[in-house]
This record gives C-alpha cells, structure tokens and sequence, in this order.
C-alpha cells in the first residue's frame, strides 16, 4: 500500500465514480478510474491506494497531490504584456485588453480563475485558481490574442519565456 499524507485543512470524500477534495481555496471533484482502490483513514489523515500491481500508482497519486496543493495554495501562472499602448483593464469578470487591433479585446474570466494586474516594468497579469488544468488554459488562451513576435518582442508573453528574435532587414547604404 502506497500513503499520502493529507494536512489537516483538507477534507476528502470518496465514492466508486470520484473524489471530492476540498480545501481553502474551493473544491475540485475529479473522476476516478474504476480499478483504482482508495481508502481515506480520517483519524491518521492518510489517503491509501490499495493497489499495490497497478503500473499508474504513482501518477494517480501524483494528480491527487497536485489537487490538494492547488486546494490549498493555490497555482499562479504570469504573463507580460509587452508594447507601446498595451493595456488591460478587468470591469465585471472581463479583461479588457487594449492590443494595437482597431477594436478592444475582451475576454471572459471563468468562475474558479482570478485575475490580477500588476504595473512593474512591464504590464504584468497574474492568473490565479485552485485547478492547474484551467490556470494553464487561460493563460494559454490570453496569450493566444497578441503572440510575441520575434522581431521587436511585441506582444504577450509568460513570464519566463525567452523570444527567439530575428534580425530585420538589411538597408544596403
């Protein structure tokens, strides 16, 4: 038997189809195969996988520890926005970005992300949620509307992501 330790603000409810952790930071219920074998011994706060032959073990157990960090802290994801005029402005769960088009760019914010803006050196979004899966996904989605381009670096970016920059063109004088 493999054994996960669960720290005390977390509560686990399991069923035969799935299991529901909730945390300080929400709930996330996540469907469970039918030949994984859980038990949650409350008195001990450890949560055991009964089989022992499974080849998935430590993936099962790796998702499930994933979940119960992002009940817990949390999972932040950034994102610089980069240009001369770029701006971005949240009103009533929209992000309104202002990205050089002719229009406005507005995105929807789902329900279990937040979204905050932080004016360093460069406009910084700062995605926050309990679901991994869905921090991700929105980032990728917000980068989607203005990818950085390579030759003036213009554009949204992750925080950590280095633009490969090419060379313009060559003025023969």
């Amino acid at each position: 038997m493999i054994y996960l330790n669960i720290p005390k603000k977390i509560n686990i409810e399991l069923n035969e189809n799935w299991i529901k952790i909730t945390g300080p930071l929400g709930t996330i219920i996540k469907k469970k195969s039918k030949t994984i074998n859980l038990s949650f011994d409350t008195n001990m706060s450890k949560l055991c996988l009964l089989n022992d032959s499974l080849k998935q073990k430590h993936f099962y157990l790796a998702i499930i520890n994933k979940i119960i960090f992002g009940v817990l802290k949390g999972f932040t994801k950034k994102l610089n926005i980069i240009g001369v005029g770029y701006k971005a402005v949240i009103e009533n769960k929209r992000l309104v970005l202002k990205l050089g088009y002719s229009h406005n760019v507005l995105y929807n914010i789902p329900n279990e992300i937040s979204i905050k803006i932080l004016n360093q050196k460069t406009l910084t979004l700062l995605i926050l949620g309990s679901d991994l899966q869905k921090v991700n996904q929105v980032a990728a989605e917000i980068r989607l509307l203005r990818p950085a381009e390579p030759y003036k670096g213009k554009g949204i970016k992750y925080f950590n992501e280095n633009i490969k920059r090419k060379e313009g063109k060559k003025s023969n004088v």
